[in-house]
């Protein structure tokens, strides 16, 4: 059995043996939910960062995270003090982020340095705005269909995070790689962080992303469970089309893919984390995986897996898609569904009788 095959079993092994992550009833009850926003959910407001974090206020948030570099504004260091004395001002804990960090991904933004230089800069910001985590990602279901492998995108992602661990483990700041946009299928994903190592390096977990790999939520939490790190609540609802499957994300409540499961088993095992909602109500996506084209590049889904979602997709009605709508009336949409998802979470914390932090 090869080192990557045994981690993999062990992890697994581990998993399905419940009570190695998760507490006591009484315990969970005890512990209180940390509900945050990602502000990628406001991201079309035009908004400056105060204006993000009074928004999270407004709604009585504790957690915020700045998932992507640009929200800040400037990123000098006076500027991100100042951002930090806001947040602390108004009650509210910052984590902090940005994009892809594999510098052959098709999502890399090469004009902002190499990625060692782009996720120091983020270990600096982290330790300014008191964030335990830098979020990242590798970049999107686009770098399974190019010329490098999936699999040779990851090895050159490996190799920027061996060059940058030490100075990480130094400052006690974890890299939280996303599974994203389709990139990572979770149990991929769980063997990235066994092999880079899950003292520095652990999971944001987005539990939109999974329909677009062709898993179910909840089980492609129960993959990376042990590593998660923090997260990205997003709902979804899936039904059946003539040559597949059709996801849209929804505003989190309104889904069909047991979210309610999702938030008691990631809040019963990894109750410090941060639930972080990131809502992006946007149209409807087609996986033709009833065609020979759709799986190029997607190899790696098994049909338990697959057909853990084609069975929610079975108990689904097509929603119709997205209108196309002017910038201004988007940003309202916008802003209302954020509004509305997250009440909805709320609902969903009070039926599974826990509390909010």
């Amino acid at each position: 059995m090869h080192r990557r095959q045994f981690l993999s079993a062990a992890a697994t092994t581990g998993i399905m043996q419940g009570s190695v992550y998760s507490l006591s009833a009484q315990t969970v009850a005890d512990k209180p939910v940390r509900v945050g926003l990602d502000l990628f959910s406001v991201r079309d407001q035009g908004w400056t960062a105060f204006q993000m974090l009074d928004y999270a206020a407004k709604h009585k948030l504790k957690y915020a995270q700045f998932s992507v570099t640009r929200f800040y504004g400037p990123q000098d260091h006076a500027h991100l003090q100042k951002v930090r004395a806001h947040a602390d001002k108004l009650g509210i804990h910052l984590e902090t982020g940005m994009d892809s960090i594999c510098p052959t991904s098709s999502r890399f933004a090469k004009d902002l340095g190499t990625a060692e230089e782009q996720l120091l800069r983020q270990l600096e910001t982290a330790k300014i705005v008191g964030s335990p985590i830098v979020r990242c990602y590798l970049g999107s279901m686009a770098d399974r269909r190019t010329e490098l492998s999936f699999e040779q995108h990851i090895e050159s992602m490996l190799g920027v995070l061996r060059s940058v661990r030490s100075q990480f483990v130094d400052n006690g700041v974890k890299i939280a790689i996303e599974n994203h946009a389709g990139d990572f299928r979770t149990h991929r994903l769980r063997t990235v962080i066994e092999e880079a190592g899950p003292d520095w390096v652990g999971v944001t977990f987005d539990s939109g992303n999974p329909c677009w790999t062709m898993q179910d939520p909840v089980s492609a939490l129960e993959n990376v469970l042990p590593y998660i790190v923090t997260a990205h609540l997003r709902d979804s609802y899936t039904w059946l089309e003539s040559e597949g499957l059709g996801v849209q994300w929804v505003r989190f409540g309104e889904g069909n893919v047991r979210i309610d499961d999702v938030v008691r088993r990631l809040h019963e095992a990894k109750p410090d984390v941060v639930l972080n909602l990131e809502t992006i109500c946007i149209g409807n996506r087609s996986f033709a995986v009833k065609t020979q084209e759709f799986w190029q590049g997607y190899e790696d889904i098994s049909a338990k897996e697959l057909m853990g979602l084609y069975t929610l997709a079975e108990m689904g009605k097509p929603l119709p898609n997205s209108p196309k709508r002017t910038a201004e009336n988007a940003a309202a949409v916008q802003r209302e569904d954020s509004d509305v998802s997250i009440a909805g979470l709320r609902r969903i914390i009070t039926k599974l009788g826990y509390r909010e932090a």
